[in-house]
């Protein structure tokens, strides 16, 4: 069977999605067989050569100046078109390819209030729709975003399958003291504890109300913690501002989140006394299972598909407000026994939620749509 893979966020610093793919495809490396290629069709050259780059994987570059959009439109359903069954590992797809398709969703945060702005809703929220309903199969990370995917773009659950997103054997606690010590310097130039966020910083996951939160309990608790927001920020969205005005500009570090190897963000988790996840809508997160898996203690808001990942192995926040959030943050810090109970529970979580698994059951749901051709697939509950 040929594959084709549509690869464009392979290029550059990857995040989200670009992390999905590499997993993806660095696990279907070992899982692919015999009488099995996937071509990896990309819209830039790769910086570097990964890992998983050799037979039966191989990249096609189709180099284009234009907008994604455009370029899967003309180049990559040009190109795909030879192959058994198409892969979009984000959202969207050649609108015209005729040819089995299987399409991720991992998430339909549209539905969200001001979460993204009208023209992002004439747009890329109407593609996402057509291409879950065009797709064959449809994979989503967990069963929020199912419900979602059926009730917002009337999808068949049918040709859905919940496929959940692990955490990368690398993450896993750190058992070395100054390779800590050495992580908390980096950030604040002297051994400080600190509070974590792991993601790209938009308004959509809630970091202003985590900022006062912080700015909060760093004031009424004294603690001496900083907040470290590992990650770029999305949407033009500054918060130095925020800080200078919450008094807090030299306690809150934000990072691009840039890394060599994602192997190195282990550490970071490892490092940090809590880490954060403040949103009020994700289809899933691959960063809370990371820190989970890290061993360190977890806040989340119980919404969506957060609430599915953590439920029962952090502590959750049914409204993540400021109140709400900073209630949060005192707790955890001012309880060394609650601390390590989180820790506990949330390995357990982590361990169990693997990347090997999930990239098999992706592999399987591509097969079968190629196998069956279009409009053939049975999804999973």
């Amino acid at each position: 069977m040929r594959i084709a893979f549509n690869g464009q966020r392979l290029a550059g610093q990857r995040f989200g999605v670009g992390r999905y793919i590499e997993y993806m495809l660095r696990y279907w490396s070992e899982q692919l067989n015999g009488d099995e290629e996937v071509t990896v069709f990309v819209r830039r050259p790769l910086e570097q050569t990964p890992a998983w780059l050799s037979p039966p994987i191989s990249v096609r570059l189709l180099e284009s100046g234009r907008s994604g959009i455009i370029w899967e439109n003309l180049r990559l359903a040009a190109a795909a078109a030879r192959y058994d069954v198409l892969f979009c590992p984000a959202y969207t797809a050649p609108i015209r390819y005729s040819q089995p398709l299987v399409v991720a969703t991992h998430s339909v945060n549209e539905t969200q209030p001001n979460a993204h702005s009208w023209l992002y809703k004439q747009t890329y929220a109407r593609l996402h729709n057509y291409c879950a309903r065009k797709a064959d199969a449809v994979i989503v990370p967990g069963a929020d975003t199912k419900a979602a995917v059926v009730s917002h773009y009337g999808v068949d659950a049918d040709k859905i399958a919940v496929i959940h997103q692990g955490a990368d054997e690398a993450f896993r606690p750190v058992d070395d003291a100054a390779a800590l010590a050495a992580v908390r310097k980096r950030f604040f130039g002297a051994d400080r504890p600190y509070l974590l966020f792991v993601g790209k910083c938009s308004r959509r996951r809630n970091i202003p109300a985590l900022i006062e939160a912080y700015a909060r309990v760093r004031k009424t608790q004294q603690i001496p913690h900083g907040l470290v927001l590992f990650g770029p920020v999305a949407d033009k969205t500054d918060f130095r501002l925020l800080c200078e005005t919450l008094g807090v500009s030299g306690d809150v570090v934000q990072t691009d989140g840039a890394v060599s190897s994602h192997a190195e963000l282990a550490p970071v988790y490892t490092a940090a006394d809590v880490f954060v996840h403040p949103s009020e809508n994700e289809g899933w997160s691959m960063t809370t299972v990371e820190a989970l898996a890290c061993g360190t203690a977890v806040i989340a808001a119980d919404r969506g598909g957060l609430g599915e990942v953590a439920r029962g192995h952090a502590l959750m926040v049914d409204s993540p407000s400021v109140d709400n959030l900073a209630v949060a943050i005192g707790r955890v810090l001012s309880d060394d026994a609650l601390r390590r109970e989180l820790q506990r529970i949330g390995r357990a979580r982590g361990a169990a939620l693997g990347w090997r698994e999930s990239a098999q059951q992706t592999l399987d749901v591509v097969r079968a749509a190629g196998r069956r051709g279009r409009g053939a697939f049975q999804g999973s509950q």
